[in-house]
């Protein structure tokens, strides 16, 4: 088969000087097609598996030249030319424009309806409103120009043209419509869809705290699926290429499993500790309770939370409906807004500890509790004493607190104890401070009489225990906890001078009734005295005067304090404590 050089040959043979002479070319050259990106020309390669030659226009008689030119010119598409495998030889560009007209008309155009399959579920991309779209006539016009161009100028380039329409003969050129879409817009969709179902893993998690049933609120756990976006994306692109416009594409993806389920959660949660004690049967004080523990029910703190009483529960006010009720003041019992609230506070205290958590801060009263051994009770008034403790576990605590029956019980919720363990609280005596007496002059008092205005109190030093034990309940071990130091008060007693000169023993209440010698001899004159009988002269006239008018100054106002310091400071005395 005749074909024609590449210019490069051309040129070369051209500066050789070789002119009409035929070429032989060894080895077969072979003519080949392609198809762009848009669509075009592509044939199998040939090869005439002979020796071929080309031969110039100046060797071709005029007459044989003209009949190429009549090849050349026509205008209609040349025999040979085929628009997805249809010969459109002969037809003119209007009548092949209306043989792919279909093409262009959005009712022929491919559907675009893209899904991916997603771990057995199909999920579909959003692509309403999105058209295919033809390259129907840039495919018309390329193939239409097929053979109709040449580098060459005059007769060379009619027969370089010609030759190559001659040779659609054996090997027609074959074109193909291509069909476009917004592959960025698309990809853009199909993440939209997919992201959804790329999840990350869920863990179970606890939400808050039901106070009805005792249980925390906990959701459920979910697994996480974890795609290769990347090359979902990828496979359908090459889908797209291949004019798959209608297409499933396969997604490679792994399930992620959570470390933590709710049945996990609820396997280790329950109630951690309970503490429970009588109260009085004192409406005012019980309001008081209650409204306390009506404030702390149901509250959860999260990991590394911080809980401060007098923050969270606030002053107490009456017009929050706090009630007067007997409060410790300066070592002594009065009534004040809010007394009673310490017993709820200190079975938060002991539920606390028993639960484990970090106790930040507690102070015992000045008078020991009667609902509670000595050395675990813990006080609070507005402002200070206060208390405050931290949920140093890793999973969050919650407090039920309630006042039912003359009784007021705090639990804590949280993570167990392993293996079933407890914690108790216990106090440990460390001393006993007796209290001594005080006597006091009154003058108001008749001689001799006494009135006790104080009675004596004794005090204690106490130190407690976190004691833990197993299930069966023996002890694993025990662990220093706070300190307590309940002061001692001293009995003061009055005891009456009546007037009478004299001065009280602070601290036997005898009365000393012995005179001071202030007499001034009389001056010597040279002469007796005139009045000889007058021993009331002589007398002392200042007894009363010399009587010590200080006892009752140096009779202390308070109790004196102890010589021992206390292991735990006490409280300020002018601060209100309420028990």
């Amino acid at each position: 088969m005749k074909i024609e050089l590449d210019e490069k040959k051309k040129s070369l043979l051209k500066k050789i000087g070789i002119g009409a002479a035929g070429v032989l070319v060894a080895g077969g050259i072979g003519v080949f097609f392609y198809l762009n990106n848009k669509g075009g020309s592509k044939s199998p390669a040939t090869s005439s598996g002979t020796e071929s030659t080309t031969v110039s226009a100046e060797e071709v008689s005029p007459s044989e030249l003209e009949n190429m030119k009549k090849v050349v010119d026509d205008t209609a598409f040349y025999s040979g030319i085929k628009i997805n495998g249809t010969d459109v030889g002969g037809k003119t560009i209007e009548e092949v424009k209306a043989l792919f007209a279909g093409d262009e008309d959005d009712s022929q155009t491919p559907v675009l309806d893209i899904q991916f399959q997603v771990d057995g579920e199909l999920v579909k991309v959003n692509t309403d409103g999105l058209k295919v779209k033809s390259n129907i006539d840039e495919v018309i016009e390329e193939a239409y120009n097929y053979g109709r161009t040449s580098e060459l100028t005059g007769d060379d380039a009619v027969k370089e043209r010609y030759d190559k329409i001659e040779e659609l003969k054996n090997t027609p050129a074959e074109f193909e419509i291509k069909y476009e879409v917004n592959e960025d817009l698309i990809e853009t969709l199909a993440r939209q869809a997919l992201e959804p179902h790329n999840t990350e893993v869920k863990e179970a998690s606890i939400d808050g705290f039901d106070v009805e049933k005792l249980e925390f609120i906990i959701s459920e756990s979910q697994d996480g699926v974890v795609m290769d976006m990347d090359k979902a994306l990828s496979d359908m692109k090459e889908k797209l290429d291949n004019n798959e416009f209608t297409c499933v594409v396969d997604v490679s993806a792994e399930v992620a499993k959570p470390e933590t389920s709710a049945d996990d959660l609820r396997a280790i949660l329950g109630k951690v500790s309970s503490t429970t004690s009588e109260t009085t049967d004192n409406d005012n004080r019980n309001t008081n309770i209650r409204l306390v523990c009506e404030a702390l029910d149901g509250l959860v703190l999260q990991p590394g939370e911080q809980f401060n009483f007098n923050n969270y529960i606030g002053q107490r006010t009456s017009e929050k409906g706090y009630k007067l009720a007997h409060g410790i003041y300066n070592g002594s019992m009065r009534d004040e807004l809010g007394g009673g609230i310490c017993q709820a506070n200190t079975m938060l205290y002991q539920s606390v500890t028993k639960a484990d958590l970090q106790v930040d801060e507690r102070k015992n009263h000045s008078i020991p509790s009667t609902y509670v051994d000595k050395g675990t009770d813990a006080t609070v008034t507005w402002y200070s004493p206060n208390f405050r403790f931290t949920n140093n576990s890793d999973y969050p605590i919650a407090i039920h607190a309630y006042y039912a029956d003359l009784h007021v019980t705090v639990e804590i919720f949280g993570r167990l104890l392993p293996d079933g363990q407890y914690i108790e609280l216990v106090g440990e005596h460390v001393r006993t401070i007796s209290p001594s007496t005080t006597y006091v002059n009154d003058p108001n008092l008749p001689a001799g009489e006494q009135k006790k205005t104080q009675s004596g109190r004794t005090g204690y030093d106490y130190k407690s225990y976190k004691v833990w034990y197993d299930k069966d309940g023996n002890e694993i071990k025990r662990e220093p906890y706070f300190s307590s130091h309940y002061p001692c008060r001293n009995a003061v007693i009055n005891v009456g001078t009546g007037g009478a000169a004299g001065t009280v023993d602070p601290n036997t209440g005898a009365i000393d009734t012995t005179p001071t010698d202030t007499a001034t001899p009389p001056a010597d004159t040279g002469t007796p005295p005139a009045d000889t009988a007058a021993p009331a002269d002589t007398t002392p006239a200042a007894p009363a005067d010399t009587t010590p008018a200080a006892p009752a100054d140096t009779t202390p106002a308070a109790p004196p304090p102890e010589t021992t310091p206390p292991a735990t400071p006490p409280a300020d005395p002018a601060t209100p404590a309420t028990p």
